[in-house]
């Protein structure tokens, strides 16, 4: 479903105010005004911003929320949304961390044609992918030591929900009880499978499938304890505010249960995607990747292992799921039929060169708005 498409701003108000007084377990009218649909709400999930209003029982409330809408054709084969709200529920009760929490989760379709979340709504900026947020905008503006002040209140985010109990916190449910080598021998897996499903028919990416093998054969032995794994830990999935700190965790369609050098691992593939992937200057004010892992090992008390791979595996993923990307922007005639993207762009030459595998055939040129 596309609600910009499908729904005008004054429909989806009208459809919210006659459910959300249920939903929110509120007497009497709620009213919806200040919609808006944003146009670049991402690939995993359609948002949509309003004010709701209504008196309560101590005088009038007015409250922002947020609306997340899975689209029909979407980033991930598999999503999952019940899953998706019991973490964030989880985490938004027990993280140090500012993830926003659920406040409902319909399902009966019969309000915007299909399932939702009801988010309490965050404010701040986001750092933007497109251009990447290195190359231009807010960011770039800031003084360097207002930025080395951002960077560090995002590893305070995810050292505040790794440090969440599994066990004790509802979040037990997203595991079987597996060991970590079990859980990573099952998520190489899941990305074997996605990659498969990713690809064009008669497409493929040598460098990610030379990358699937390389990194089964070299699969680290782990143990310990498991931690609530963000899966998409980068910064233009978190919201800062006008000091600079994280006002919001966003985007938990990949969280799952596993070891802690997923996220880091995910962290730093992004932090060189972003700097050498697209051969911009590294900001000033940002840690270098010695200093962001002493300052991870200090906030988590954790001594990260086998980062090398973990950070290797992060490229991987980003790599797959940018083969998902640029099949659908090539479907929806976004790029042109046979544009390299798919398997050649940032993400694909970092990991090749992590790998030290041959780097895809095209440049990367796509992703910073240079074609």
């Amino acid at each position: 479903m596309a609600l910009k498409n499908e729904f005008e701003p004054a429909d989806v108000a009208r459809r919210l105010a006659d459910w959300l007084p249920g939903a929110l377990g509120v007497a009497g009218p709620v009213t919806v005004d200040d919609v808006v649909i944003p146009q670049a709400s991402g690939m995993s999930s359609e948002t949509v911003l309003f004010r709701a209003s209504w008196t309560g029982d101590d005088g009038p409330v007015t409250r922002g929320l947020v609306v997340r809408v899975p689209p029909a054709i979407g980033l991930f084969p598999d999503p999952d949304v019940t899953r998706e709200a019991a973490t964030m529920r989880a985490l938004a009760a027990h993280a140090d961390a500012p993830v926003p929490d659920v406040l409902a989760h319909e399902t009966s379709g019969d309000v915007l044609g299909g399932e939702f979340l009801l988010l309490e709504r965050a404010h701040g900026d986001v750092p933007g992918d497109d251009p990447p947020f290195v190359t231009g905008g807010w960011v770039v503006d800031l003084p360097a030591e207002r930025r080395g002040v951002m960077y560090d209140g995002a590893l305070r985010a995810i050292a505040g929900i790794q440090a969440v109990d599994v066990d004790a916190t509802g979040l037990a449910s997203l595991h079987d009880g597996s060991t970590a080598d079990a859980v990573l021998e099952r998520e190489i897996g899941y990305w074997r499978e996605f990659y498969a499903w990713a690809r064009a028919a008669d497409g493929q990416s040598p460098l990610v499938e030379r990358a699937l093998d390389r990194l089964e054969e070299t699969r680290p032995s782990l143990d310990g304890p498991l931690v609530p794994v963000w899966g998409d830990a980068r910064f233009g999935n978190m919201m800062f505010g006008p000091d600079q700190q994280v006002t919001a965790v966003l985007d938990w369609e990949m969280a799952s249960v596993g070891p802690r050098e997923v996220d880091l691992g995910y962290w730093l593939f992004f932090d060189r995607m972003y700097s050498e992937g697209i051969g911009a200057p590294r900001l000033e004010g940002f840690p270098e990747r010695d200093a962001v892992i002493a300052r991870y090992t200090e906030l988590t008390g954790h001594e990260p292992r086998h980062l090398d791979w973990f950070e290797a595996w992060g490229a991987l993923r980003g790599s797959i799921l940018l083969v998902r990307v640029g099949n659908l922007m090539i479907e929806h005639g976004l790029m042109p039929p046979g544009a390299p993207f798919p398997v050649s762009n940032p993400a694909a030459h970092v990991l090749a060169a992590l790998l030290e595998l041959p780097p895809p055939d095209a440049d990367a040129a796509w992703i910073t708005g240079s074609r």
